[in-house]
C-alpha cells in the first residue's frame, strides 16, 4: 500500500456532498479504507450535521405539555422541602468550631497563586523546532496529480501564507511575540507538492537559528519535486516523506546526516517579519 497524504477538510467535505468528479471520488474512497485518521474525521462531520438537524428539529417541535395531577403535587412538596434552610455543618479544628466554607475559602486563596503559576508555566512556549508537533501539523494535501504539479510554474506555488492565517499558527505553537526574521511560518507539504494551505499543514519553522532551518527544507522541497517530475519518484512518496519527517528525508535523498553548506545558505522563501 502507497504512503499518501491525509484528505483535507474541503475534500472529505465536497465527497460527502457528492460534488467530486468520479475520479476524484474513488480517489477519497480508496484512501479512506485504509486511513483511519481521516475516516475518523469524516465521522466527526457526520455527527456535527446530525447534532444539528436534532436541535433544530427540537427547536422547532412543539412543548410538552404540563404533568398534572399527582405528580404536580410531588413537585410541589419537593419545592417545600428544599425551602427549608439547611444548618451548616461544623468541625471542629484542635477543640476549635470551624465552618466548612471558611475552611475551603481559605485553601482556596492559599492554592489559586500556586495554581495560577504552575498553569502559566506549563503553557509557556518560547519556540518551535525543525520538526512540527504532529498533533497540531499532522500534514495535509490536495487531491493533485503528477501532471498538474509539474506543469505549474516552480515560482507559481503560491507559497505566502496571508498575514492572519500565521499569526493562527503562532497561536496554535504558543508563541505569543514571534521575534522578527526568527520564524518562517511554512507548508510541511509544500503547494509545489499538492500541499493545502489548512492549519493542520502549517507550522513556524526556525528560519536562521539552529541546523534544521526552513532553507534547508526548502531545497528539499525542490528536490523532491525534480524527481517526481523526472519519474524518479512518487508524488504520494514524496508529500509521505516530508509529511512524517522531512529531517530524516533530507538525509535519505542527500545522502549526508548535515545540511550541505550551499542549502544552510539556501534563500527562497522570507521569514515572519
Amino acid at each position: 500500500m502507497r504512503p499518501e497524504a491525509h484528505i483535507s477538510d474541503e475534500e472529505l467535505v465536497l465527497a460527502m456532498d457528492g460534488e467530486l468528479d468520479e475520479l476524484r471520488a474513488a480517489a477519497v474512497n480508496r484512501h479512506l479504507l485504509h486511513c483511519w485518521e481521516c475516516r475518523g474525521r469524516r465521522a466527526r462531520f457526520e455527527q456535527s450535521i446530525a447534532d444539528f438537524m436534532t436541535l433544530h428539529r427540537s427547536a422547532n417541535a412543539p412543548e410538552i405539555p404540563p404533568v398534572e395531577g399527582p405528580a404536580a403535587k410531588l413537585r410541589a412538596s419537593l419545592r417545600l422541602e428544599s425551602a427549608q434552610p439547611v444548618p451548616a455543618p461544623w468541625w471542629r479544628w484542635d477543640g476549635v468550631r470551624v465552618s466548612p466554607s471558611l475552611l475551603a475559602g481559605s485553601l482556596a486563596i492559599l492554592i489559586t497563586p500556586l495554581a495560577m503559576i504552575l498553569w502559566l508555566s506549563s503553557g509557556k512556549v518560547e519556540a518551535a523546532g525543525p520538526l512540527p508537533d504532529g498533533r497540531l501539523t499532522p500534514g495535509a494535501a490536495h487531491l493533485v496529480s503528477k501532471q498538474q504539479v509539474c506543469v505549474a510554474p516552480l515560482e507559481d506555488e503560491g507559497r505566502l501564507v496571508p498575514d492572519h492565517l500565521a499569526r493562527r499558527v503562532f497561536e496554535e505553537y504558543r508563541i505569543s511575540n514571534p521575534k522578527p526574521r526568527s520564524y518562517e511560518v511554512d507548508y510541511l507539504i509544500s503547494p509545489a507538492l499538492g500541499g493545502s494551505n489548512e492549519l493542520r499543514n502549517l507550522w513556524p519553522v526556525p528560519y536562521s537559528k539552529g541546523v534544521w532551518t526552513s532553507r534547508v527544507k526548502d531545497a528539499l522541497e525542490d528536490h523532491l519535486r525534480t524527481m517526481v517530475c523526472d519519474g524518479q519518484l512518487d508524488l504520494a512518496t514524496a508529500q509521505h516523506e516530508l509529511s512524517t519527517n522531512w529531517i530524516a528525508a533530507y538525509q535519505k535523498y542527500f545522502g549526508t546526516n548535515k545540511p550541505m553548506a550551499e542549502h544552510a545558505r539556501f534563500v527562497k522563501d522570507s521569514p515572519w517579519e
